[in-house]
């Protein structure tokens, strides 16, 4: 071996380690949108999606004031931990107990909202689309972002927002409060205006919730989500 070889060989398994890992943490906490569908509730909506109805409550205040009426199309942020799976990407896994006459598309369009999809369903589970067990649990993967501190240091906590045909730039960026021009360098090469996807929505306001989220939950750590 010439001298400085072996140097040179570690550099490149270096590179190559950097490029294939994607993440190194997660950032402890994200939000779902969640698309009130007609016949949910707040106790099915918390079983999917690892949480408790009086949290949902406590994130939407401005929305919901009672846990045992839920008014449907309507979104609701749904608090859940935001980790690095693999060192591959941030999201987080869910287990969904399926039941008979479960589909990939009723459980990713539906029972999940969007926040996840048929192909995601199908890459991260062995069952056959076309021949789900009545029985069992499936592996419900959904994507998170901790931000780009590149962009702005003051947002800490993320929403991942399923785009609807309803949908576009400027109607996401009213609802939630930012700057259109900031929700898009958030968002790179995404088409807000295609009605379908996943944007990541940044929101000051929510630190807020954040913080008293933490302080009424005190006994509960997060890692047991």
């Amino acid at each position: 071996m010439k001298p400085g070889s072996g140097l040179w060989f570690l550099v490149l398994v270096s590179l190559c380690f950097t490029v294939k890992s994607q993440c190194s943490k997660g950032c402890g906490l994200a939000l779902a949108s969640y698309y009130v569908w007609p016949e949910s509730n707040f106790s099915f909506i918390g079983q999917v999606l690892g949480t408790d109805p009086d949290t949902i409550v406590s994130f939407n205040k401005d929305k919901v004031s009672d846990k045992d009426r839920v008014p449907s199309f309507i979104r609701v942020n749904v608090p859940f931990s935001c980790d690095c799976i693999r060192g591959e990407f941030l999201g987080h896994e869910f287990l969904y107990n399926i039941s008979s006459g479960n589909t990939y598309e009723l459980i990713a369009e539906t029972y999940y909202a969007n926040l996840t999809t048929i192909d995601a369903l199908t890459q991260f589970n062995s069952y056959n689309p076309n021949n789900i067990p009545d029985n069992g649990q499936i592996n419900v993967t959904v994507n998170c972002s901790c931000g780009d501190s590149a962009i702005s240091k003051e947002y800490g906590l993320f929403i991942t927002y399923p785009i609807r045909e309803e949908d576009n730039l400027e109607s996401i960026a009213a609802n939630e409060s930012i700057d259109p021009q900031l929700l898009q360098r958030y968002n790179e090469g995404v088409d807000f205006g295609k009605g379908s996807g996943i944007a990541y929505v940044p929101g000051k306001e929510l630190k807020v919730q954040l913080s008293d989220f933490k302080e009424s939950r005190k006994v509960t750590s997060l890692a047991q989500w």
